[in-house]
């Protein structure tokens, strides 16, 4: 598992190459930057830096609203 720092980076990456340069608690699926098509390959993202998989099904609305929300469901593994 890599630290927080090093996947926040990773984010941030992915998030620029997407939606262009935002900070970290602009909310990207609501301002419509990042779309369905991009929850995929962000889920499979996380994964990799976590180490561990995302059970989807214990998925919540906002989840991947932001880099900050990202961080704080999926930053540490439980």
């Amino acid at each position: 598992m890599r630290s927080d720092t090093e996947i926040r980076a990773q984010l941030r990456t992915f998030v620029r190459r997407h939606a262009g340069d935002v900070t970290d608690d602009t909310p990207l699926f609501t301002l419509r930057l990042l779309r369905s098509v991009h929850l995929p390959e962000l889920i499979i993202l996380l994964e990799r830096l976590r180490g561990a998989p995302i059970d989807v099904e214990q998925l919540r609305m906002g989840d991947f609203d932001g880099i900050d929300a990202m961080m704080a469901r999926f930053g540490r593994l439980p």
